[in-house]
């Protein structure tokens, strides 16, 4: 049977090797009384996953001062009291600024830096996966070393160019890398990265040939269920979560309702 387990503080060489799935809460979660993306939320699903480790994904972007902001959009609009891009503001007026719920209301919460959730992360059960949304990935990574915390942190790449820096400068770090094709099989194949750090992220157009090459090859296998776009913004049915695992034979599940799938999958 499925089920999850304690990664306790550290993506380690049984993190990435055991058949067990991996649950990640993209920006968190879609959980309506939490803005996404922000701390309140964070804590609600460490103490919820406890004795477990969640993964968390969240999107960095920079202000105009080239600070470290955990934040999806280019612009302020949808999920702050702010408007506009957040790279044309200053870090002081970014920190008036107070994050909104799903459903509008304002949480009297700032936007989080990256360098808050990473002291935040130190001590709990939480690890990071990274959506580096501007040419910022030394930037970012530079700060994760300074904290000590490389094995605590899974990086997306959606470019070649971005993912063979990552790999060729940050080897410590989790390093993940969109997988369509024979072409781009090849391409994290040959990466100049330690082969247990490696993992695939695939979709609906990764022929079932290339999962069970991956595996052979002892690439990780990661793919998002994306229920807030592809469900009404619900979780899926029971045992949907888990027949999902089995069919991309993946290792980490991206979900906008961890909690559900956690359930669905133990």
């Amino acid at each position: 049977m499925l089920r999850i387990i304690l990664l306790g503080v550290f993506f380690s060489i049984q993190f990435i090797t055991n058949a067990q799935v991996k649950i990640t809460g993209h920006r968190g979660g879609y959980y309506s009384q939490y803005p996404e993306s922000s701390v309140s939320l964070f804590q609600f699903l460490s103490e919820k996953f406890k004795p477990d480790t969640i993964i968390i994904e969240i999107d960095l972007r920079t202000s105009k001062d080239k600070t470290l902001y955990v934040l999806h959009d280019e612009t302020l609009d949808r999920t702050t009291t702010g408007s506009g891009k957040i790279s044309d503001k200053t870090d002081a007026e970014l920190n008036k600024l107070r994050l909104k719920t799903i459903n509008n209301a304002v949480a009297d919460q700032p936007i989080p830096t990256f360098d808050a959730v990473l002291n935040f992360i130190r001590a709990r059960n939480i690890n990071l996966m990274l959506d580096i949304k501007e040419p910022i990935h030394q930037q970012v990574l530079e700060l994760v070393k300074k904290h000590k915390l490389e094995n605590r942190v899974l990086v997306l790449t959606f470019r070649k160019d971005y993912t063979r820096l990552v790999a060729e400068n940050y080897p410590q770090v989790l390093l993940s890398t969109l997988i369509e094709t024979e072409e781009d099989f090849s391409f994290v194949r040959n990466l100049p990265h330690q082969l247990n750090k490696r993992i695939a992220y695939v979709n609906a157009k990764t022929p079932v040939e290339l999962l069970t090459r991956l595996r052979t090859e002892r690439i990780l296998i990661m793919a998002d269920v994306s229920e807030y776009v592809r469900n009404n913004g619900k979780p899926l049915h029971a045992n949907a979560y888990k027949t999902k695992v089995q069919q991309q034979q993946l290792d980490i599940l991206i979900s906008d309702f961890p909690l559900e799938a956690r359930a669905d999958l133990k």
